[in-house]
């Protein structure tokens, strides 16, 4: 009975290991698989994406044409082709962003699937659903995740920093129809639920605004709430592109970059040297709460 009682001990000692061993296995892989093979597979399709040469451009010209749109510009019908909810690019050397942007029919799918439809938590830059690429809305919207890996919106936090903004005053954002420049003007955190900000939220995925007025006082909270200010200025009559990524900073919280068109006839570049830190910048009363 003892050597029997001995080697069911001995079985389940073994079969402890086993499963132990297939647990490490598996870990390992998963972590290998997450901190390694994703932000692999993210940087080489942004990377297949940083040459901006034309391919056969018959395809997606065609179709864009029969759709009454503008056409497609060369260098990004081939991307259009292959991909085709591919949007545009969104550019930014200085912090090392040179990715993809699309756009589909929800602000929901590219949340957790890449350009090439991989499921995976890393996801994809999108544009609002709501806007027109082909003729600019007021306020255009790209979400992406804030990743420590540097993919997607993982450098945009660099904009908390007055000296990072100096150094990229400037970013480019181009549709699959036009090439934009894109002034930076503002950077701040923003809570989603009211109960974060004495039962406010402020509305900043707004695509159009009711009035002057309306816009007037989007920029000047924008301004009151931003890490910096600017030599920028901002009136109604332009178009802005908002930046937007979670935060860590407390539940549910975002990151929010702002910038304006540059206009017609206006010179690309920024004087840095005016800009400084906002003395009085205003946080989510969540921040507050939790010094």
């Amino acid at each position: 009975m003892k050597a029997e009682s001995g080697t069911k001990k001995e079985k389940i000692r073994r079969a402890v290991m086993i499963i132990s061993a297939v647990g490490i296995v598996l870990s390992a892989a998963y972590l290998v698989y997450d901190l390694v093979w994703t932000p692999y597979h993210i940087k080489k399709i942004n990377a297949s994406f940083e040459s901006d040469e034309s391919f056969d451009t018959s395809q997606a010209i065609s179709e864009n044409t029969e759709d009454k749109a503008p056409p497609v510009q060369e260098k990004y019908a081939d991307f259009k082709t292959k991909y085709p909810d591919f949007a545009g690019k969104l550019i930014a050397k200085e912090l090392e962003m040179d990715f993809p942007v699309v756009q589909y029919t929800d602000n929901e799918y590219y949340l957790k699937y890449t350009i090439d439809k991989v499921r995976d938590k890393h996801g994809a830059l999108f544009v609002d659903y709501r806007n027109n690429l082909a003729e600019l809305d007021r306020n255009t919207i790209i979400y992406g995740h804030n990743m420590g890996d540097g993919t997607q919106f993982g450098q945009l936090n660099m904009f908390k920093k007055l000296n990072y903004y100096k150094n990229c005053p400037v970013i480019t954002f181009n549709t699959i129809y036009k090439d934009y420049k894109w002034k930076v003007f503002a950077a701040f955190l923003i809570n989603t639920k009211a109960e974060d900000d004495n039962n406010h939220v402020f509305n900043y995925l707004q695509t159009d605004f009711k009035s002057d007025e309306a816009f007037d006082a989007y920029y000047k909270e924008a301004l009151r709430r931003s890490y910096f200010i600017t030599s920028v200025d901002v009136t109604p009559q332009d178009k802005i592109l908002t930046m937007s990524t979670c935060s860590l900073a407390f539940e549910d919280s975002r990151f929010v970059v702002l910038a304006r068109l540059v206009r017609d006839g206006e010179s690309e570049e920024v004087d840095t040297s005016a800009a400084y830190e906002n003395p009085n910048q205003e946080f989510p009363q969540a921040v507050y709460d939790k010094k």
